[in-house]
């Protein structure tokens, strides 16, 4: 991710306010992340932090056109570094107290239908399979497959895994199939290595799947793909929770879209008799 410069009146405390999310032990995606959405609230707001006043924040984020999650989190930002401003002595008032809290969406599961995807897979590149597969296969975000690496393939008593750090640092262990796991170790190194160094960024990782699935389909409903199909298998939502890395089963429900096997089970069960 770019990395996004503050106002002038604001670097300073935004930096420590980033600082001390570094000594609470967040994790580089997360902090860069805050950073970006920090940054272009100074640039919106300028003049200096300590000015700002409810009336302010909720004329801001009253203007924007974002998604839930999108404000969700860049409400989390901005209340965490007010409270931070004013915890740590260098404002009187915490003017993010205001705002309201984020309506949480409806549950709207898209899975990208298998059609789609190995159509997709027939005129992909070899890279690009990796992508579509560690997205429908194993569930993995943009930005975990962007640095999936050989060393993050282990083998377990069942047979191969991958080790798969998501948000927030947290680790988890996915499953995947022997296939998968030879093509991953084969790499040297980053499976899809940057230009200079490391490896691609997630933005990159996404363009390529929109492109190849197109119609509307992204990355995320290959994540979505994976959720249903593996309710859809185990009937254990706690597992399929675990699997995507969430850290509730609330959030997990609103990535299943209802099997059709049980769909088409209801409709059977509701038909009158002859």
């Amino acid at each position: 991710m770019k990395k996004q410069h503050p106002s002038p009146l604001w670097a300073e405390s935004i930096n420590l306010w980033l600082d001390s999310l570094k000594a609470a032990g967040y994790s580089p995606n997360t902090i860069s992340t805050r950073r970006c959405q920090m940054s272009a609230l100074s640039r919106a707001l300028e003049g200096d932090p300590r000015d700002v006043e409810g009336d302010d924040l909720l004329t801001h984020f009253a203007a924007k056109d974002w998604k839930p999650e999108t404000r969700k989190g860049a409400k989390n930002a901005c209340v965490s570094y007010f409270r931070w401003l004013k915890a740590s002595g260098r404002s009187e008032a915490d003017p993010s107290e205001f705002l309201p809290t984020v309506k949480r969406p409806e549950p709207h599961p898209r899975p990208c239908p298998d059609v789609v995807i190995l159509a997709a897979l027939r005129k992909a590149t070899d890279g690009e399979r990796l992508m579509l597969r560690l997205g429908a296969e194993c569930g993995l975000r943009r930005f975990e497959i962007a640095k999936v690496h050989n060393r993050d393939v282990m083998r377990d008593l069942v047979g191969w895994s991958l080790v798969v750090v998501g948000k927030g640092d947290k680790q988890r262990i996915v499953p995947i199939g022997d296939d998968l796991a030879l093509l991953i170790r084969s790499a040297n190194g980053y499976l899809f290595p940057g230009r200079w160094s490391g490896h691609v960024e997630s933005s990159y990782v996404g363009r390529h799947l929109s492109d190849l699935l197109g119609d509307g389909w992204t990355a995320h409903s290959l994540r979505h793909r994976y959720a249903t199909t593996t309710y859809a298998a185990t009937r254990d939502l706690l597992l399929v929770s675990k699997l995507l890395g969430h850290a509730s089963v609330e959030t997990t429900q609103r990535y299943i879209a209802m099997p059709d096997d049980r769909l088409r089970a209801a409709v059977e069960a509701t038909r009158l008799a002859a």
